[in-house]
């Protein structure tokens, strides 16, 4: 059977290098980090003692939290940052077995100009997260936002981009120090 490469993390021009640990290798290749074969490992892993998804789960929680406060500071550099700090206000760690942020998309999103009691249908931060990290501005919906820079993005994406190698490397890591704790390697 062919190994299966499951790709995140989109590669910055000139960025190399690699990462290697029990669950895989994790390379860059073109542009994204690839982990070999990671969710066979996990499942491997979690078959071998029942305390390794829990303890996993804090390792990718530690990562997500790390990187959810990174976006929050990113998201108050960007020039009218308004819409973005909000956003980001909604960006939470989820407890999963790899780092995930989750928005919660459905809180109000707080405007200073159209406050939601003066609406008939309430704006929530899922409503505005496309447009406050993608930009818009082509259609008279989306004039409220930055430019359309593609997927490039303002806020979440660069900082990911930034620091995909480390926490590739982080997570191969604490995958690593989790199967020894645990003995199961």
């Amino acid at each position: 059977m062919a190994p299966k490469y499951y790709s995140a993390f989109p590669n910055l021009p000139g960025d190399t290098g690699g990462t290697l640990g029990s669950a895989g290798q994790a390379a860059v290749l073109a542009n994204t980090v690839i982990v070999k074969d990671l969710y066979e490992t996990l499942r491997k892993f979690d078959r071998a003692s029942y305390e390794f998804s829990k303890e996993l789960r804090k390792v990718a929680y530690a990562i997500a939290k790390d990187l959810s406060t990174e976006v929050r500071v990113t998201a108050g550099t960007v020039s009218r940052a308004t819409q973005a700090v909000q956003v980001a206000k909604g960006l939470r760690a989820s407890n999963d077995r790899i780092p995930t942020i989750k928005l919660r998309a459905n809180e109000s999103f707080v405007s200073k100009s159209r406050p939601n009691s003066k609406r008939k249908t309430k704006v929530t931060r899922g409503d505005v997260f496309f447009g406050a990290e993608f930009g818009g501005g082509l259609t008279p919906k989306t004039k409220q936002f930055l430019r359309h820079r593609g997927q490039s993005g303002y806020f979440f994406w660069p900082t990911v981009r930034k620091r995909k190698n480390q926490i590739a490397k982080e997570y191969l890591e604490g995958i690593d120090k989790v199967v020894k704790n645990l003995g199961i390697g």
